[in-house]
């Protein structure tokens, strides 16, 4: 499970966080929604174990990820908003380099490896240098990366940025998978109807802190908005003001 008790991170004058609380268990897949700067990114790298909170812990699958990351690490997948990969190598061998890395069997890597490949429509071009892929294409093979230890722990950042309609139905698929082997799942999206639709609970950041967390159901009444969808809802618990384009371009 993610457990964030209390986190505060400041850089210079700027407060990026204000004691954030929150928990995601096991078989759960929670959706963190916020404004650029509104403190997503530095949660999302504490939880990495790449930035150390001021105050406050976090803990990953029972570990303090501050005290032990790298046993932290070990538990933890994660998707980062811009697929990283190295040009030269092919997604056949991304996979098997990180399952090395996450010391998954060799036969259970290869198996796990190619049943990806398959699922996420890659097959055909596993073997060529993922500096000639599409932008959906990255993303697929930066998925499989996400998930090839079969981690406990996942956190996927803006996963469906450059996905066609069936690869983002690819990622649905994946996540019903996800659940049903009670992996503990954070969304971190701007995509509110990914969110709306595939998580259970939902937590709202803004200006770095958190103003709300629960089901849809649970915010609309916070919002004082009982039939309002998830963007409205948004809308309203962070106050922003709803304006009228009638007449902006003459």
């Amino acid at each position: 499970m993610i457990e964030v008790e209390d986190v505060r991170k400041r850089y210079g004058e700027v407060q990026a966080l204000h004691g954030v609380t929150l928990a995601v268990q096991p078989g759960e897949t929670f959706g963190l929604l916020g404004h650029n700067g509104a403190g997503k990114s530095t949660l999302a790298k504490i939880l990495c174990g790449l930035l150390r909170p001021d105050d406050g812990s976090c803990r990953v699958a029972g570990v303090d990820v501050a005290a032990d990351p790298l046993a932290a690490r070990a538990r933890f997948g994660y998707l980062p908003e811009e697929s990283v990969l190295y040009d030269e190598l092919s997604a056949r061998e991304h996979l098997h380099l990180f399952a090395d890395l996450r010391e998954v069997p060799r036969d259970a890597a290869q198996e796990r490896a190619e049943r990806l490949l398959a699922f996420l429509d890659l097959s055909a071009a596993a073997d060529r240098p993922v500096g000639g892929y599409s932008r959906g294409m990255r993303r697929k093979t930066a998925i499989a990366l996400a998930v090839i230890g079969d981690p406990e722990v996942i956190l996927f950042d803006e996963p469906t940025g450059g996905l066609d309609p069936d690869g983002a139905r690819r990622f649905a698929e994946l996540l019903a998978e996800l659940k049903r082997r009670q992996k503990t799942v954070m969304i971190q999206s701007h995509i509110l109807g990914l969110v709306e639709k595939r998580c259970d609970r939902i937590g709202i950041l803004d200006h770095g802190a958190l103003l709300a967390q629960g089901t849809l159901a649970e915010l609309r009444e916070q919002a004082g908005l009982p039939e309002a969808d998830l963007e409205d809802c948004f809308l309203a618990l962070t106050g922003q003001e709803t304006k009228d384009a009638t007449g902006l371009l003459g």
